[in-house]
């Protein structure tokens, strides 16, 4: 294999780790703010210098801010109770010509209910008239009972004592008549139940036909108010419409309102991350010691300690590397603790680790511009490459101090060694996500093993 070749893959294995950790932390939606805050509430970097003007300014941005989100919750339900009334509304214009047809169909068939009511009536009269003349000739019947059986009695007592065998057997006939006629029974109950029979027939002809009677006012009743109500169904089905218009109109501006109201909240939670935040408790701003690390000040210790460590990349000495990343590191941790007073041996001491790591990073990365392209070029490409980072994060770094950016300036931060070291220097600062300073010592780890071990066997080539 060729030296070019060889020095081209050994950049390219210095990448990887790069492009691993943007990834990780894309597919992750690593928030950059948990470097210096682990809480959900969004905060800006740590303040150089806090005053009680920016502790009272801050405890208003989160009241307001815990307001809006009630408010957007509110204006959320809102929305969806209207958006539910605007599906129920539109089914109503069906359901409501429905309702029409069906009363039209009412009033129809009420109509054509009355008109055979009627003509019931008229045959109910009929009816009546000939049973109650019938009733009153049977009735009648038992008046002409007792004349019968006494024209009876004095045809027999006359025939009575005759010989001639033909008026003997008339004689017998007449007392079997005679009999037969006792047995018609036109009175008492049978007289009652025909009564009964002429007057129900009667009643039934008056409800059907005569007016004033329950029956025939009640379907005449019925009729008007299936009228009525088919005619007020018809007018108010224009309103329908209208009505659900209005309901469509209250949907957009329940939604407008909605939308104001997240975009209040997105205001105030802009006006949260912009207001620096005080390591200091609330009400003791006087008695306050420094803020932890701002991550601007990380970002140039980490810029200041990773040129350094490019310039001792320059060198194939070890031990020129190993002693300016010993120096570095202790330049760096010293001018962490100027910066942030208020440090802990924990914080310095994670500092140093991530400061080292991204000495010899830089240091592992020129050494392989410099095998690549020659050390005129290499130097070139190294100084171009560490202003455009310089340039990029931070402005990145800068800018997501006091507001969020869009996903690409992140991934472009993060591909570059500078990104990292800031991000791990602000997390052991500020006591933030151990996730985002893990993925920082893994990423410059990485690259310092890829690029020592890299260096190891190309020594071992040379002299072996």
């Amino acid at each position: 294999m060729s030296s070019s070749i060889r020095h081209l893959v050994v950049a390219l294995l210095l990448v990887v780790p790069l492009v691993v950790g943007a990834a990780v932390a894309a597919a992750t939606h690593l928030d950059p703010a948990s470097a210096w805050s682990s809480g959900e509430e969004p905060a800006a970097a740590p303040a150089v210098a806090v005053t009680p003007e920016l502790v009272d300014a801050r405890r208003a941005a989160g009241e307001a801010g815990a307001q809006a989100g009630f408010l957007t919750t509110g204006t959320g339900e809102l929305a969806d109770g209207v958006a539910e009334m605007k599906t129920g509304a539109e089914a109503l214009p069906g359901q409501f010509n429905e309702a029409v047809t069906g009363a039209q169909q009412l009033h129809q068939g009420l109509v054509e209910l009355q008109a055979g009511v009627g003509q019931l009536g008229t045959g109910a009269g009929e009816v009546a008239d000939g049973v109650g003349g019938a009733v009153d000739q049977v009735i009648g019947l038992g008046a002409l009972q007792g004349q019968l059986l006494e024209a009876i009695d004095a045809t027999v007592a006359d025939l009575d004592g005759a010989d001639d065998p033909d008026v003997v057997e008339a004689r017998a006939q007449l007392m079997d008549l005679r009999g037969q006629v006792e047995l018609i029974r036109l009175d008492g109950p049978v007289a009652e139940q025909l009564q009964a029979l002429k007057d129900g027939s009667r009643e039934i002809a008056n409800q059907l036909g005569v007016p004033g009677y329950a029956f025939h006012d009640g379907i005449y009743s019925a009729t008007r108010g299936a009228q009525d109500l088919s005619y007020g169904l018809t007018q108010a089905q224009g309103g329908v419409g209208e009505a659900v218009s209005g309901v469509e109109a209250l949907q957009e501006g329940a939604q407008r309102i909605d939308d104001m109201a997240t975009r209040t909240q997105d205001r105030i939670s802009a006006v949260q991350r912009a207001l620096p935040v005080s390591p200091a408790p609330v009400g003791e701003v006087e008695e306050a010691v420094e803020p932890a690390l701002s991550p601007l000040f990380a970002l140039l210790i980490a810029a200041v300690v990773m040129v350094g460590g490019a310039f001792a990349g320059a060198s194939r000495r070890w031990w020129v590397l190993v002693a300016a990343t010993v120096g570095l590191t202790a330049a760096g941790v010293l001018l962490l603790w100027l910066v942030a007073p208020a440090s802990t041996p924990v914080m310095l001491g994670w500092s140093a680790v991530v400061l080292a790591l991204g000495a010899v990073a830089a240091a592992v990365g020129t050494r392989a511009l410099l095998g690549l392209f020659g050390v005129a070029g290499g130097a070139a490409a190294a100084g171009v490459l560490g202003l455009v980072q310089l340039g990029v994060v931070g402005w990145v770094w800068k800018t997501l101090t006091t507001t969020d950016i869009s996903a690409a300036w992140q991934v472009a931060a993060n591909l570059s060694p500078l990104g990292w070291a800031t991000s791990g220097l602000t997390v052991a600062g500020n006591d933030g996500s151990l996730g985002v300073l893990w993925l920082s010592l893994g990423v410059l780890g990485a690259m310092a093993v890829l690029g020592l071990g890299a260096a190891a066997v190309e020594r071992r080539r040379v002299h072996g």
